[in-house]
Parts: C-alpha cells; structure tokens; sequence
C-alpha cells in the first residue's frame, strides 16, 4: 500500500502547489479589463483643445461672499504640456495649474492668488469637466483650509 501511496500523495502535493491558485479561482470570474480604477481603458471621451479659450464662469462661494460669483476664466496651455489657467475673481487673479486626465474631459490641479498681499492669500484645489463637447465646464473648487468644496461652472 506504501508503493501506492507515495504516487497519490505526490500528485496531490503537484495539486496543491504555487501553480494551483488559478485552479482555486471562482468560476466566472476573470480579471479585469480596465486601468486602476476598473474602467475600461478606450479611446478618450474628449479633447484637451474642449477646455481651452475664454469662458464665462460662475461660482459659489462662503456666506459672507455675496455669491452666486461672475467673472471669466482662460485657460492655455503651459510650456510643460500641462493647462494653466487665469481666473479673474472680485479678489483678483487666481492662477489655475493642472493636467488633464486620461479621457482629456477632467482638468485636476491646484490654483493660488500669486500676487495678493492677503495675509492668507487664496489657494487650494479645483476639478472641472468638459461637458458636451467642450461647450461647457462644471466642477468644484476647495479653498485650503476649507471642508466643502464650492462649485463653479462655464460657458462660452
């Protein structure tokens, strides 16, 4: 019995090994098709030249601001490849710097007041989507130092 044993007992070791964990995978189950994020990773849903010119932008801003806010917005593109944009605010100009992601219809960055003499000049982080083919943004934008974020939008 011991002769018989020993085949037995290796082949469910060979079983049971480093190349068994595709054999313990649920059925059904494959990996997935998409990035970090899971999404499928297809052609881009927009283009970085929806984002660029000059906009007519809106935004919510704190209870003291006597907001909803109008001004313009521009936006170009930097030296680096990345966009930069210029929003004219009743504070004054605030610089928007940032990439625009893999489907080009999100811009992410950050934006700050360079030249306020403001103790505690504006500065923070900003979100915006190009909607319907580049004729207008909507998103968020998130003062340093605040909880909520404000949100904003543009035409042409």
């Amino acid at each position: 019995m011991s002769k018989l044993f020993s085949p037995l007992v290796a082949l469910v070791l060979l079983a049971t090994g480093p190349s068994s964990s595709a054999l313990a995978q649920p059925a059904g189950m494959t990996p997935h098709t998409g990035g970090p994020s899971g999404n499928f990773l297809g052609p881009p849903q927009g283009t970085v030249g929806d984002f660029l010119g000059d906009w007519k932008l809106t935004w919510d801003g704190h209870i003291d601001s006597r907001c909803p806010c109008h001004g313009r917005l521009t936006i170009s593109v930097a030296e680096n490849g990345d966009l930069v944009g210029y929003w004219d605010s009743k504070e004054g100009l605030v610089v928007l710097r940032g990439s625009v992601g893999f489907d080009q219809n999100v811009w992410t960055g950050t934006f700050e007041q360079p030249d306020s003499n403001a103790d505690f000049p504006l500065h923070g982080h900003f979100r915006l989507e190009a909607r319907g083919e580049g004729a207008a943004l909507s998103g968020s934008y998130q003062p340093e130092g605040t909880t909520l974020p404000f949100r904003w939008s543009g035409t042409r």
